[in-house]
């Protein structure tokens, strides 16, 4: 229902063409056309004139024109020029336009219907200088274009997302609500940083309920518990409501939650002049032959805030395997047959992106002030070692080539033999390089877990001291309820529940807080292999936390070492803020940009599936091995659709 008394909106968005720079006095030497307006469309001027107006052909309106810190106010004629309609008036004299260019963006906001008396505001986005908003534009705009121009009106969610990088219209001497105007030459003042900060959050914040029930939560729970009865599921919503409002609650009351204020204007100064990394790995999709001969990028991309040089930002391709990763004990193609092939495949990830994150810190030793890696920092290592049977080696977990090791360590780490070419030995000099490094390394993960590891600490961590007035049973009666409702294990009061961490403290959560980190050891002696004790006891505990950006995305969970435990308000506010830079979009954007540079193709890997079976099949053919011949053999000579292979059912 539209506020009384107050008028409609549109917000026109154009996207120059040539015969538009006539307009800026910094262009007209070079412009081919005579033009010196910006076009109109007349279904466009339509719509923003009154009727008669629009009959009359137009009219003379006061114009705020906002580029940057160029504010420009005066009367501007809008209107019918042969078949045409313009927008033009006097030449805007200021040198900053020289930087706009086609395809940028002129945003015209104005009452409608505009009867001449309604100001029109123009803001200019130029590529050159908005890199992310305009990007942010074009993802909006781009399907909607028709004859290079779009209107949204105020009801659309678009204008909200347009309408904050463009001042607002005066209303009565003073500004719309929830927004302000620009000030004139004797008081003036820059455009708002970009991208714009979020408006204040309302002063009364949504309730655990309320916020369950919204749209974007609302719609996640009936996925995760789809298939349950109508009854498990209302139980579901119920259980989570209870959980999350007495969760929150008493981490409010005991600091566990860490409020991280949204504002870029303030952010981004801070970290001026300090190299951000970001690192991601792909894998290509070597089916043929399984995990032995892996084919692997791990991307490097590294940026400087504040910097407008040709070295504000770098690409590196960190590593690049095509080779045996895993040798057999006399040093050849690794050929025995370790029956976990999803274990050497993500043994294989973790250690090859592990290792382009050493390379990263060496390529800047002193410049890297911050490293965002894809994915966990410290992952569980107890699957990545031999089977054992009755106390036997059934299956003996390979260990690294020589040709791997040269890749996976710095060159002053020796390999050893024996045991010091496994996985877990190597991932653990692996962790211990990144852990002792200046440079603040952070892990994030997007992913929605299925695990509740990060609650049950959360709950190990509090105090029953410090809780037990804020509980309505015993501290030790409400952790068991708690463990029980999130980890049913047979209990039948929470039977069919799906709570995870993720889900639950996006519920607690609210945009623009941190979950105050959790030390959690993902290597618990208890799982470890007998034989490996000594190294897993070794491996680092991370600090996890979650960060909310906004209200409709899950939480990223972000991982640090200890060592960087007092810098975590501030690694916590650079993710929040990455994952703010483009519209209707909650994930660091450096990473987005290494995901997309360091992936490998399905179109990539085919050829490299079959390089890599050749070489396999030559290696045999020199060492004489029939078998590994024949078998390699089959695999080429046969498909994914064997009979052999059908479901056991049907055997």
């Amino acid at each position: 229902m539209e506020e009384a008394g107050r008028e409609r909106e549109i917000l026109i968005v154009r996207s120059l063409a040539e015969s538009d720079l006539g307009l800026f006095a910094a262009h007209r030497q070079a412009a081919k056309s005579k033009q010196r307006a910006l076009n109109i469309n007349a279904d466009v001027a339509r719509r923003l004139f009154t009727p008669e107006l629009y009959e009359s052909g137009g009219a003379t309106v006061n114009c705020i024109v906002a580029y940057d810190d160029v504010i420009v106010r005066e009367a501007r004629r809008l209107g019918k020029t042969g078949k045409n309609w313009r927008l033009g008036g006097r030449k805007l004299e200021d040198v900053a336009f020289a930087d706009l260019d086609c395809k940028d963006f002129v945003l015209i906001r104005s009452v409608i219907p505009n009867d001449g008396t309604w100001p029109v505001t123009m803001t200019f986005i130029s590529k050159k200088r908005h890199r992310v908003v305009h990007a942010g534009v074009v993802r909006i705009v781009e399907r909607h274009l028709q004859g290079s121009m779009v209107v949204f009106d105020d009801a659309d969610p678009a204008f909200r997302d347009l309408a904050q990088h463009c001042p607002a219209l005066p209303w009565d001497g003073k500004p719309l609500p929830g927004t302000a105007s620009p000030r004139d030459e004797s008081g003036s003042r820059p455009v708002p940083p970009m991208p714009r900060d979020d408006a204040p959050a309302p002063k009364r914040p949504k309730t655990v309920s309320e916020k369950i029930r919204s749209p974007h939560i609302l719609e996640h729970m009936l996925r995760v518990a789809g298939d349950l009865s109508a009854p498990a599921q209302l139980r579901f919503l119920e259980t989570i409501d209870k959980l999350a409002t007495q969760l929150r609650e008493v981490l409010l009351a005991t600091g566990g939650i860490m409020p991280i204020p949204r504002n870029h204007g303030a952010f981004w100064p801070s970290i001026r002049g300090q190299m951000t990394g970001f690192v991601d790995g792909g894998l290509a999709n070597l089916s043929m032959l399984g995990s032995a001969p892996i084919a692997a990028r791990v991307g490097g991309y590294t940026v400087i805030p504040g910097d407008v040089s040709q070295e504000r930002e770098n690409f590196l391709t960190l590593k690049y395997l095509i080779d045996e990763l895993y040798a057999h004990d006399d040093q050849g193609v690794f050929s025995d047959s370790f029956p976990d092939v999803g274990a050497l495949r993500d043994a294989a990830r973790i250690s090859i992106e592990a290792a382009g994150a050493i390379r990263l810190l060496e390529e800047y030793p002193q410049d890297l002030k911050w490293l965002l890696v894809h994915g966990a920092l410290v992952n569980p290592v107890s699957r990545y070692s031999d089977v054992m049977q009755d106390g036997r080696i059934r299956h003996r977990f390979p260990d690294f080539s020589d040709k791997a090791l040269q890749d996976l360590l710095p060159a002053d780490d020796t390999a050893g033999e024996g045991r010091h070419r496994n996985f877990i030995s190597v991932h653990l000099r692996q962790l211990k390089r990144l852990e002792s490094a200046d440079a603040v390394v952070c892990g994030v993960i997007e992913r929605e877990s299925s695990t509740t590891s990060v609650c049950r600490a959360v709950l190990n961590s509090l105090d029953d001291s410090a809780i037990r007035d804020l509980l309505p049973v015993t501290p030790a009666e409400w952790k068991a309820w708690f463990r029980n409702a999130v980890d049913p294990s047979g209990d039948e009061d929470f039977e069919g529940q799906r709570i995870t961490d993720s889900l639950l403290f996006r519920c607690v959560l609210e945009p623009g807080e941190a979950l105050s980190p959790i030390v959690i050891d993902r290597n618990e002696l208890r799982r470890a292999p007998s034989a490996w004790v000594s190294e897993i006891s070794r491996y680092p505990k991370p600090l996890v936390s979650y960060v909310q950006p906004t209200e409709w995305n899950a939480p990223v969970r972000i991982e640090i070492f200890e060592k960087d435990r007092e810098r975590f308000h501030d690694v916590a506010a650079l993710v929040l803020h990455c994952s703010l830079l483009l519209p209707r979009y909650a994930f660091p954007v450096g990473l987005d940009i290494v995901d997309k540079f360091a992936r490998i193709p399905d179109w990539m890997s085919r050829p490299i599936n079959t390089h890599t079976a050749v070489r396999a099949m030559r290696t045999a053919l020199d060492r004489g091995d029939d078998r590994l011949f024949d078998a390699l053999r089959r695999m080429l000579c046969g498909s994914g659709r064997e009979f052999l292979l059908r479901p056991g059912i049907f055997r």
